[in-house]
């Protein structure tokens, strides 16, 4: 995350806080979605020992693990996953096998929309982040606590194929 970070969120159902933001990178900028999952929500029971269960569910569907804060080049390909952005602030992303992983909303501004126009690509960061269930925060706390999560192994990340 950059410096200047204009982060928007909103809080999405029961389960999930969204946040848009942009990842800046060598090869230009790309659009950034942080998901935030409340602790106790899992999306599948996990295979992978040690980890949280809805971590390793992320990990066996290609996701890989987030090892340091701040993030310095874009997440790895994520090969089936896919975010759709159906409305203003109507989005899904799906993993491989086609099941609904979020479906939600999430600030979306102009700029961020535009990325995704024309990248086709979104990074994605998803873990128990700490930011439910308060929605939008300041940057600098936003960084700590996504080092927190990445510290603590409960945040991982993709680089999606994205459309509008």
């Amino acid at each position: 995350m950059g410096e200047r970070s204009s982060l928007r969120g909103s809080q999405t159902g029961a389960d999930v806080a969204a946040l848009t933001d942009v990842l800046p990178g060598a090869d230009g900028s790309l659009p950034l979605l942080i998901l935030d999952q409340r602790p106790e929500m899992t999306v599948r029971r996990g295979a992978i020992e040690g980890l949280n269960p809805s971590v390793s569910a992320l990990l066996s569907m290609g996701l890989t693990p987030v090892p340091t804060i701040p993030i310095t080049e874009p997440p790895a390909p994520a090969p089936g996953w896919r975010l759709e952005l159906s409305a203003l602030r109507a989005a899904r992303l799906t993993a491989p096998d086609g099941s609904i992983i979020w479906s939600g909303e999430c600030g979306q501004p102009r700029p961020w929309r535009a990325l995704i126009t024309r990248t086709s690509r979104c990074a994605v960061l998803i873990g128990a982040i700490g930011l439910y269930p308060t929605g939008e925060r300041a940057p600098t706390r936003i960084s700590t606590l996504l080092g927190q999560a990445a510290d603590a192994e409960e945040l991982v990340a993709g680089l999606v194929e994205a459309c509008c």
